[in-house]
């Protein structure tokens, strides 16, 4: 069995803090975004695998969209009509979606759930549990099949596992209970950074978010590639994000002249220059205004065709405080990019209300929808514990 797996896609991400600092560099990631399911099928098309698995979280939100569903099943076909299977679980993000609402997926698909959680593809046995709800607190592996015997078995599971920074306990298991469930490879979801854990002939694999949108989901995302049979999983990893992100740390201490920030800047970009990277810099030992470090920054990466700036931070300052945050979020606001993903984004939101609501929407409200959600926002970190 060759296997490809992975998760996390997010389809339809909104993308908006992109597209509020830079339109030309919004619309790159949201293309980006975009593609990774086209390349993630490529991928598979081009190691002429058995099976793809999709480990949750195929879609952003779980609010029916039939662009999005369309894009969907038109690459999905691509698989399906060169004999390729494809398994797929529901994450948190899509939990309530109803993939039959426009049809059935088609032949080939199998969507598992505790109606079906297992399906025999003749050179494994799949098995998985989605969500059915957005949160779910305990782990789903007491409810999966055991393992047939004499045969390969892989699970596909949407999981925290045991814990993980930045990400809430969804459906927690241990990876050592997963490797002790009996399964030849555990194809996981949720978590955006990749990692994978091997126990002899076992193996249990999150692959990470495949297209990284923002600065915390670092590095070129990829999908897995996993031989299973005799002997050992054989996994890689195999990129397929068209744009990736970088944080570098750069000290400028004792560099005061135009030129050599210029070169300074250059020199830790060079390291990222394999792939097209949004870098964000984090800048010590300098007293320039951050405006000035950006354009500096900006200047210097010009003629790097494969590197931009995403942002520019500083390094040795601890988070701005509330009263900070209020007026940096009032300049962005007043940003003409701000303003363009706005009116986007409100153009996106009456189609799909109805005509009565739609109204309150319109291009026209924008400045009192803004001072709203500003006042709100400003609140909120009022209120917010300041330990």
């Amino acid at each position: 069995m060759r296997f490809l797996h992975t998760a996390d896609l997010h389809l339809g991400s909104p993308l908006r803090a992109a597209a509020s600092r830079d339109a030309d560099r919004g619309a790159a990631l949201r293309l980006a975004a975009d593609g990774v399911l086209a390349r993630i099928v490529d991928a598979a098309l081009d190691a002429q695998v058995d099976a793809v698995g999709f480990a949750g979280d195929v879609f952003d939100s779980d609010v029916q969209d039939v662009t999005l569903r369309a894009r969907l099943v038109t690459q999905l076909l691509r698989l399906t009509r060169s004999g390729i299977a494809v398994v797929m679980i529901r994450g948190n993000h899509d939990a309530l979606m109803d993939h039959g609402r426009y049809g059935p997926l088609g032949d080939g698909i199998h969507l598992l759930d505790r109606d079906r959680p297992s399906v025999d593809l003749g050179g494994a046995v799949f098995h998985g549990l989605g969500f059915r709800a957005r949160h779910h607190d305990r782990s789903f592996l007491p409810d999966y099949p055991a393992p047939v015997p004499g045969r390969v078995n892989v699970g596909l599971m949407h999981t925290s596992l045991d814990g993980s920074s930045g990400h809430d306990p969804y459906a927690p298991c241990s990876v050592a209970d997963l490797l002790a469930h009996g399964y030849d490879y555990w194809a996981l979801g949720h978590i955006h950074k990749r990692a994978q854990h091997i126990d002899g002939h076992r193996a249990a694999v999150m692959p990470g978010i495949p297209q990284g949108r923002h600065a915390r989901e670092a590095g070129r995302g990829s999908v897995t590639l996993a031989h299973l049979g005799d002997g050992a999983p054989r996994i890689r990893a195999i990129p397929v994000a068209d744009i990736a992100f970088a944080t570098v740390p750069l000290d400028l201490s004792g560099i005061t002249d135009f030129d050599s920030r210029i070169a300074a800047i250059q020199r830790a970009a060079q390291g990222v220059e394999d792939h097209h990277h949004l870098l964000r810099l984090h800048i010590t030992g300098s007293d320039l205004p951050l405006s000035d470090l950006s354009e500096i920054a900006r200047e210097a990466v010009a003629d790097m065709p494969l590197v931009d700036i995403e942002a520019v931070r500083r390094g040795d300052t601890p988070p701005a405080p509330p009263g900070d945050l209020a007026r940096l979020m009032a300049e962005e606001a007043a940003t003409d990019s701000f303003r363009d993903a706005a009116r986007e984004a409100l153009a996106a939101w009456r189609d799909a209300l109805p005509r009565e609501i739609a109204a309150t929407l319109a291009d026209a409200e924008l400045r009192a929808l803004t001072d709203e959600g500003l006042t709100a926002v400003n609140f909120a970190l009022s209120q917010a514990d300041p330990a």
